[in-house]
């Protein structure tokens, strides 16, 4: 699904490019996107593409994925000078090619995937950071963004499943500093808060996820539990010019938390999503597969203060991003 066609996504990008300090740094460079196809990643791709389309930027893309056809359905079918699909598992990668900028945004991030694939969700993380780490070495004064999680900032029992997402995203911190310090590679770490936006993935179940698509198609929310749990938001826009922010200007080693600098639990999530979809929120009890889905975590807030010192600012507000977002998956008849 090519979102560039549509006329909000595109504001979305042109706001989101505009909020960017240091956007210009990437002209004429070659940048390395593991994980193009997911939430952020694919408007990370699609702001380097739009930069190229409008801007003459230069810019040289490689969208990374697991699948060829999820990048050609993503992105579209064709590839061009500045834009080139690879197919490849951030874990797998033996990769030799010049890389200016790599952003590691590649993991399994919905809820589902803790209980179903927490080998692949705990080595996407640790495995999959080492190498992307290995291939900027091989390319002198090549900067890393790797995109870690609000969660690493909670005490976790690390002897449950559902630690494998939080465990992996720390180890994997761990990991850059090491990297950093040892060989010198330049790697900044971004911990994104609870994101979302219209570009959600068909196999994302994470609560903010299921919200916005059913609030699209005018379906009753259903929520399996209070939703009491306080989470700091962004919308994907917003996360995305945090990110390019701190790839371009973020100091080596530093680590940036990435959010609106709003945030509100996850009911009053839920409760925007309705009146914008005209429906309701109806409240169940959770089956205990979903209970282990679920974050024990009640309240995980993302401090943005130093991604505000590098001059960033936020566009959007939870209901603004909330609208855009049902606004476009109804446009572009993704229900």
């Amino acid at each position: 699904m090519v979102y560039l066609d549509n006329a909000v996504y595109r504001s979305d990008i042109e706001t989101a490019i505009g909020h960017v300090i240091g956007f210009e740094n990437f002209y004429q460079k070659k940048v390395v996107i593991f994980g193009a196809t997911g939430l952020i990643g694919s408007l990370i791709t699609d702001c380097l593409i739009y930069a190229n389309m409008v801007r003459n930027a230069g810019i040289v893309i490689y969208a990374v994925s697991r699948s060829i056809e999820q990048l050609k359905k993503r992105f579209g079918s064709e590839q061009t000078k500045y834009l080139n699909f690879m197919e490849a598992d951030v874990t797998q990668i033996e990769l030799e090619m010049k890389a200016d900028y790599i952003i590691h945004v590649a993991s399994y991030g919905h809820p589902s995937a803790f209980q179903e694939k927490p080998v692949e969700v705990l080595l996407s993380n640790v495995v999959g950071t080492q190498r992307v780490l290995a291939l900027a070495k091989m390319n002198e004064g090549c900067r890393v963004l790797y995109v870690s999680s609000g969660e690493v900032q909670e005490q976790v029992d690390h002897l449950t499943v559902r630690a494998c997402y939080p465990i992996g995203k720390k180890a994997a911190e761990t990991l850059c500093i090491s990297w950093l310090t040892e060989y010198g590679v330049e790697v900044v770490l971004a911990r994104s808060c609870h994101t979302f936006g219209a570009n959600i993935t068909k196999n994302d179940n994470r609560a903010a996820a299921q919200f916005l698509s059913s609030a699209a198609k005018g379906i009753h929310i259903q929520m399996y539990s209070a939703g009491e749990q306080l989470r700091s938001f962004a919308y994907v826009a917003d996360c995305v010019s945090g990110l390019l922010t701190v790839l371009a200007a973020g100091e080596a080693g530093a680590v940036y938390g990435i959010s609106s600098g709003e945030c509100c639990t996850l009911r009053a999530f839920a409760e925007q999503c309705a009146v914008v979809g005209n429906c309701r929120v109806e409240i169940h009890t959770p089956t205990t597969a979903q209970q282990t889905e679920m974050s024990p975590i009640r309240k995980q807030l993302v401090d943005n203060s130093a991604l505000i010192k590098l001059g960033w600012q936020p566009a959007f507000s939870i209901d603004e991003g909330i609208r855009r977002s049902i606004k476009i998956i109804r446009e572009m008849g993704e229900l």
